[in-house]
C-alpha cells in the first residue's frame, strides 16, 4: 500500500505551492526558459530554479537544451486533468457552501 500512498502523496505536496502550479499554467501551451519563466512571475532566480527541480522529479516538467540555454516544458498533460478535477471539487464545495448559507438566511429571516 506504502508504494501507491507514498508517490501519491509527494505529488500532492509538489502541486501544494502558487508558484508551481503558476509554472505549469505558464507552460500548459508554451515552452519557456527559466529566465522567461522568472519574468513573467516576477521571482528570482533562485526561487524558480528550486521550483522546476521540484516539478521536474514529480514528472511534470521536462527540460530540452537548445546550446547553453534549456527549455521547460510540461512531460505529462495528464496533470491538467489532474487540475480539472480538483478544480471541479472547489467548484462544487464553494457551491454547495454558497447555497448553506442562503439557506440559512432565508431561516434567519423566517424566525
Amino acid at each position: 500500500m506504502e508504494e501507491i500512498i507514498d508517490p501519491f502523496v509527494n505529488l500532492l505536496k509538489v502541486l501544494a505551492d502558487s508558484t508551481r502550479l503558476r509554472i505549469i499554467d505558464l507552460l500548459k501551451n508554451n515552452e519557456l526558459t527559466a529566465n522567461n519563466i522568472e519574468i513573467k512571475l516576477n521571482k528570482s532566480q533562485s526561487t524558480i530554479s528550486q521550483q522546476l527541480s521540484k516539478l521536474i522529479a514529480v514528472d511534470i516538467l521536462q527540460v530540452r537544451r537548445e546550446g547553453v540555454k534549456k527549455y521547460f516544458s510540461i512531460k505529462n498533460p495528464e496533470i491538467f486533468t489532474i487540475l480539472s478535477a480538483v478544480n471541479a471539487y472547489i467548484s462544487n464545495r464553494n457551491k454547495e457552501k454558497i447555497e448553506d448559507i442562503a439557506s440559512k438566511d432565508i431561516l434567519d429571516t423566517l424566525y
